[in-house]
């Protein structure tokens, strides 16, 4: 059977011509290591669940697997001295290599790291197939499995063709015609960073915690301000990035915009957990001037924007521009292309937010310890905040491009972030 791909994935297909668009999921495995074992479990349930034989048709815009032999990687990382510094490293080295697509392929390949009586397992996957919450399903499922707890060791193939494609809402539509030049005037005044040629975009990734007092923190400065932990997020983040953009701005581009990954399974009815596939929106929030007054006035700001593009269900129609910068980039030269989303749609960094707690809550026996996220930046963004709530605590990963951030930078966004979380209690 074949899948068609919406415009999100066709989309990370073309992004994933300038730089490997990939995405990795890091599990806390709280159970010794057999390599010989583990490698035979995930070959077994990638075959089981219908996830090999990947053939990918980009013309057609059309993909399918075809079954047979699991032919994923598993790679043993040697911890050294450091097992966090190696896990990071390979974290690194992951999102920046890329997946072979021009034949049949398995979009998954793994890595370990040990660390005490435990291991870290890392599921890397070709992203234009599976959003977050899939590889989430997947990756507990093997937890389980190795550690003898999978409660159904007889798996049938997942729906894997059921990708998000929005339904034709003529008022939907006309709501974001009549949005776009609104957006369009907040790129047209934003700061845009400085991303040289565009034609260098490794990648590396910074992962820390905010631990039980950090989240605690977060939840109450929410509730008390009426706003998402995501609203806050966004904002902490642009908080953290505006130092950076104030340096560049000029008369004319004086704002800050940063852009927000959605999951919209529940908006289309895919929230059905043997469906695997990719079903995303995404929008954008926009502050003016760089450098915020206040973090109450910032925390405001950004809700008020994220209330209204998620009443009006913008965000459900953002293939109009993805289907527009798609068609501007075949009509550009290979450098245009590299360089066409910090012109026109000038974002510093990203957020993708997930709370595992939402879908196993409370924790069962044999649960991961802990789980990270992280995420190539691709070229429509130069930095990736990749949240995961998981229990007491919040897992951060930064990706971002070398060309764009350097260390020293995203050790004073880091170090900034996690400085406005202590600074939330004195505005809630």
């Amino acid at each position: 059977m074949l899948g068609r791909f919406n415009i999100f994935q066709r989309t990370m297909l073309f992004w994933d011509e300038l730089h490997p668009y990939n995405a990795v999921h890091v599990v806390r495995v709280p159970a010794a290591l057999e390599p010989e074992r583990l490698r035979k479990l995930l070959g077994c349930l990638l075959e089981e669940r219908g996830l090999t034989g990947l053939a990918i048709d980009s013309r057609a815009r059309v993909f399918e697997f075809r079954g047979g032999p699991a032919a994923a990687e598993l790679r043993i990382v040697p911890a050294g001295d450091d097992p966090r510094a190696a896990l990071r490293t390979e974290i690194g080295r992951q999102i920046n290599t890329r997946f072979d697509c021009a034949a049949e392929f398995t979009p998954f390949r793994f890595f370990t790291v040990q660390e005490g009586a435990a291991f870290w397992l890392g599921a890397v996957y070709f992203h234009a197939v599976a959003d977050a919450e899939s590889v989430m399903r997947l990756v507990l499922e093997l937890v389980a499995a190795y550690r003898g707890e999978d409660p159904t060791p007889h798996r049938e193939k997942w729906d894997r063709h059921q990708n998000a494609r929005t339904r034709w809402r003529p008022r939907l539509w006309l709501r974001k015609l009549l949005a776009l030049p609104s957006h369009i005037r907040a790129m047209r005044s934003s700061i845009r960073p400085d991303c040289g040629d565009g034609g260098d975009f490794a990648n590396d990734v910074e992962i820390f915690t905010l631990g039980a007092e950090n989240l605690a923190t977060l939840t109450a400065a929410g509730k008390a301000l009426s706003v998402t932990l995501n609203d806050l997020f966004l904002a902490l983040l642009m908080r953290a990035l505006s130092p950076l953009g104030v340096a560049k701005r000029d008369l004319h581009r004086a704002r800050m915009s940063l852009g927000c990954i959605v999951n919209t399974r529940r908006d289309l009815g895919l929230e059905s957990p043997d469906i695997f596939g990719l079903s995303l929106g995404l929008f954008s929030v926009t502050h003016g001037p760089a450098e915020p007054d206040s973090l109450a006035d910032l925390v405001r700001e950004v809700s008020r924007q994220t209330r209204r593009l998620k009443r009006g269900g913008l965000y459900l129609a953002n293939s109009l521009e993805m289907r527009l910068a798609l068609f501007a980039m075949s009509l550009s030269s290979t450098a245009q292309r590299r360089r066409f989303y910090p012109k026109n749609w000038p974002l510093w960094g990203g957020i993708t937010n997930m709370n595992l707690s939402k879908f196993r809550e409370p924790l069962p026996p044999g649960s991961p310890a802990d789980y990270f996220r992280a995420v190539s930046t691709g070229p429509a963004t130069p930095l990736v905040l990749s949240v995961t709530t998981f229990g007491d605590r919040v897992n951060v990963a930064m990706s971002y491009r070398t060309a764009v951030y350097s260390a020293a930078d995203i050790a004073s966004v880091r170090e900034r972030f996690v400085a406005a979380i202590g600074d939330l209690p004195a505005i809630a």
